[in-house]
C-alpha cells in the first residue's frame, strides 16, 4: 500500500476537485509513491499528531484541516511540515471536498444529531448550499416537534459534548433547522431570509447581532466540537484499504475553558 492508493480511494468518494476556490487540500506533504502500511488520521495535523505518527510507525497523516494553508514563506525543523518531512511522513488534507461529500462531515453530524434533536429523514432535506450532484455544505431539516432555543441548547451541548454552546433565542420555537460543521458565518443571510434556526461554529459577534435583528435562533457548538467525528468517519472510508489505520489521541480541541 502506497500513499497514492490512499489518495486515490479518498478521491473516488471524496473528490479533491470539489474544493472551493479558496482552499488548499489533497496530497500536501511527503511522497505519493512512499508506503503507506500505518496511518494517523486527525482533524488537524500539530506537533503532537506529527510526534504520535512517528511513535506509531505511520507514515502517512490524513487530516480533515489542511497542515498547509496560507503559503509558507519559510520551513522550519520543528514545524509540523518540518517534522514531517525529517521523518519521512506524508498528509493528506481533505477539508471542503470532506465537507460536502455525502459520506463526510455533514453527513456524519446529520447522524449524531437526528436523534437528539428529533430530525427529519436526509432524504427529506434541502441542501444549505447546493454545490452540483450530491455535492452540498449542510442541509436543511425539519424538526418531529418543535423545540424550545434553550432545549435546543442543551441537547446540542449534550451530543457533541461541548463544553459552552453559544446561541441567540429567536423568540419562537424551532421547527427547521440547518446543520453545517465548522464555520457558519456565510449562512446567516440564508438563514435570516428563510426562517429555520443554524447549528454550526465559529460565530462572529456581527452574526449574533445580525440573528437578533433578524429573529433567528443560532447556535454556535464550536469548530472542534462539530468535526470532532472526522476520524472515526475517515476511518470509515480506510476501512478495505488494507493499511491499519489509527485516530490520532493527541487531536484534542486546542482550547481551555475557565
Amino acid at each position: 500500500m502506497k500513499v497514492i492508493d490512499i489518495y486515490r480511494m479518498i478521491n473516488r468518494d471524496v473528490p479533491f476537485a470539489s474544493a472551493e476556490k479558496w482552499d488548499n487540500c489533497g496530497m500536501l506533504v511527503g511522497d505519493m509513491n512512499a508506503p503507506a502500511d500505518t496511518i494517523l488520521t486527525a482533524l488537524d495535523i500539530t506537533v503532537p499528531v506529527v510526534e504520535e505518527a512517528k511513535r506509531t510507525g505511520a507514515t502517512l497523516i490524513v487530516s480533515h484541516h489542511p497542515v498547509i494553508f496560507t503559503p509558507l514563506k519559510a520551513v522550519y525543523a520543528d514545524s509540523p511540515v518540518g517534522l514531517m518531512l525529517r521523518y519521512g511522513i506524508s498528509a493528506i488534507c481533505t477539508h471542503t471536498p470532506f465537507d460536502m461529500a455525502p459520506c463526510g462531515m455533514n453527513k456524519g453530524l446529520y447522524e449524531l444529531l437526528r436523534t437528539p434533536l428529533g430530525l427529519s429523514p436526509i432524504e427529506y432535506s434541502q441542501p444549505l448550499e447546493y454545490l452540483g450532484g450530491e455535492m452540498c455544505i449542510g442541509r436543511i431539516y425539519d424538526l418531529k416537534e418543535p423545540l424550545s432555543p434553550a432545549e435546543c441548547a442543551k441537547r446540542l451541548k449534550e451530543a457533541l459534548g461541548c463544553d459552552v454552546v453559544r446561541y441567540t433565542d429567536g423568540g419562537k420555537a424551532i421547527t427547521s433547522a440547518a446543520i453545517s460543521s465548522g464555520a457558519g458565518n456565510s449562512f446567516i443571510p440564508h438563514a435570516a431570509a428563510s426562517g429555520y434556526a443554524l447549528i454550526s461554529g465559529d460565530f462572529k459577534h456581527s452574526s449574533f447581532i445580525d440573528a437578533v435583528n433578524a429573529g433567528i435562533s443560532i447556535f454556535d457548538c464550536g469548530h472542534f466540537h462539530t468535526e470532532r467525528i472526522f476520524c472515526g468517519l475517515m476511518g470509515d472510508l480506510l476501512r478495505d484499504s488494507g493499511a491499519k489505520v489509527i485516530a490520532a489521541q493527541s487531536c484534542t480541541d486546542p482550547a481551555e475553558y475557565a
